[in-house]
C-alpha cells in the first residue's frame, strides 16, 4: 500500500473508534457526561452535586428520541445540575445495582447519595430543566457529609 493509502486507513480507524457510546450527538452540544464503571462512583456517588443519570442503549429509538432534549437541558443547566449518560449495553452492573429493567430511565442523584435516586419522568428540554432547577434548588438548603 502507498503512503496516501495507509493514511487514509489510519484516520479512518481513528475516527472510528470514536463513536461506540452513548453520547450520539456531537459533544459541543451537550454538557453531558459519558459514565462507566470507571467514573460512576466518583463522579456521581462520591458528588455533592446534583447528577440527571440517562440509563439506556444506543440503539433504543426512545433513547435516541430523547438525546437532543437531553442534550438541551444539559446545556442550560451547566454549573447547576451535572448530567450522565451510562450504556446499559455495556455497564450491566449498575444497570442492574439500580434495577433498570427499560430505556430511557433518568434518575437524579441528589446530595445525599445514601438515599436512593429518585425518577425523572419529564422528556422535554424545558421539563427537564424545571426538574433539575427544583432539584438544585432544594439542595442549597442540604449539607453532605461522608
Amino acid at each position: 500500500m502507498n503512503r496516501s493509502t495507509n493514511l487514509l486507513i489510519f484516520i479512518s480507524f481513528f475516527f472510528l473508534s470514536f463513536t461506540g457510546n452513548l453520547n450520539l450527538v456531537d459533544a459541543g452540544d451537550t454538557a453531558s457526561v459519558i459514565l462507566n464503571s470507571g467514573n460512576f462512583e466518583q463522579l456521581v456517588m462520591q458528588s455533592k452535586d446534583v447528577w440527571f443519570v440517562l440509563f439506556g442503549a444506543p440503539w433504543c429509538p426512545s433513547v435516541k428520541s430523547l438525546k437532543p432534549e437531553w442534550d438541551k437541558a444539559s446545556k442550560a443547566l451547566e454549573g447547576k445540575v451535572k448530567f450522565g449518560e451510562l450504556d446499559c449495553d455495556v455497564e450491566n452492573d449498575i444497570q442492574a445495582r439500580f434495577g433498570v429493567t427499560g430505556f430511557p430511565t433518568v434518575f437524579a442523584f441528589g446530595p445525599d447519595k445514601c438515599a436512593p435516586p429518585t425518577g425523572v419522568t419529564e422528556r422535554t428540554a424545558d421539563a427537564l430543566e424545571k426538574a433539575g432547577l427544583c432539584y438544585y434548588d432544594k439542595a442549597q438548603g442540604c449539607k453532605m457529609e461522608f
